[in-house]
Formats: C-alpha cells, structure tokens, sequence
C-alpha cells in the first residue's frame, strides 16, 4: 500500500481543517455584505431616496436598527430594547430621562435616572440631570446636596463647574 493509514488520517483531518476555515471565511465575508447593503439601505433612507415602510424590514434585527430608530425619531425607550451595549442603553436611558424632565414629569425621570450607577461612564451627568430635577420639583435640599456631591467628586470638570454656577445661583456658594 502506497499510503499508509495515518498519512490518510491526516490528508482528511487538515482537509476538514481546511474547509472549516474556508467556511468561516465565506460566512464572516456574507454577513459583512449583508450588512453593507443594510447599511446602504439606512444611507438611502438619511437621503430620502427611501421611504421608513421599505427600509425597516430590511434592517430590523441587524446592529443598524437601533440607529435607524434614532432617525426615525422613536422614543429612546423604544431604541434602548434594541441595544444590546450596555453603554448605549445608559446613555438612551439618560436622554429619555431628559425628555421626561423636559415635559416636567419628574417622577418618570427620576426612576429612568436610578438606572444609572456610579460606575456607568455618564454618572456624572446623570448626577446633574438628577439635581435639576430636584430643583425643579421644589426639593432645593436634594438638589444642593448633589450639587455638592457633583463639585466634590468631579472637581474641576465641566460637571462640577456647573454644578458650583448652580449652588451661586440658588445662594450657596
């Protein structure tokens, strides 16, 4: 026998091996394709060459949909079940937080600011927005004790600055 055993075993695991690769290599390029189209297809709908009905089914379930929804101007919680970046929902979390201080229910953005903790990247922020609100509910003790908690924490960031303009406007500098 020309080939032995072994060397056969071997031709037929490196073949597997091959093909392995070859396939991860054929379906990591496809997906990419498939999302260049996608992407292509929101580009569309930014340039209103596309309407919202031809592009959504397109893109919902791809990594573009949450971004598509922002364009679309849905409300962020909608765009937060989306997320899958923990980052992103904190920072959507923060915004519809806003729109709710905006339209003065403070209750609302007060529960929508207690999904932000102390480790998220936009506390501080969060810490602000969470002052205003209690300032704007009448709650001046609440609200100088985190401005003072802001100026400690993050002193001389933009944050804490605005934080100290606050406390002098409300007479406590």
């Amino acid at each position: 026998m020309i080939f032995s055993r072994d060397v056969l075993v071997g031709i037929a695991v490196a073949l597997l091996i091959a093909l392995g690769v070859g396939g991860f290599n054929y379906w990591k390029r496809y997906q990419e394709e498939r999302l260049d189209r996608v992407a292509e297809l929101v580009y569309l709908y930014e340039k209103g060459k596309l309407k919202k009905e031809e592009v959504e089914p397109k893109v919902k379930g791809t990594p573009l949909y949450p971004y598509f929804l922002s364009l679309t101007g849905a409300s962020p919680s909608d765009i937060v079940a989306h997320l899958k970046d923990e980052d992103l929902k904190k920072l959507f979390s923060e915004k519809e937080a806003f729109a709710y201080y905006v339209q003065k229910k403070y209750d609302r953005a007060l529960n929508k600011l207690s999904l932000i903790g102390k480790g998220d990247f936009n506390y501080p922020s969060a810490l602000l927005l969470k002052a205003f609100v209690y300032e704007d509910k009448g709650e001046k003790k609440e609200a100088l004790s985190l401005y003072g908690d802001i100026i400690k924490s993050y002193a001389g960031s933009y944050f804490a600055r605005i934080a100290r303009a606050r406390l002098y406007t409300l007479g406590n500098p």
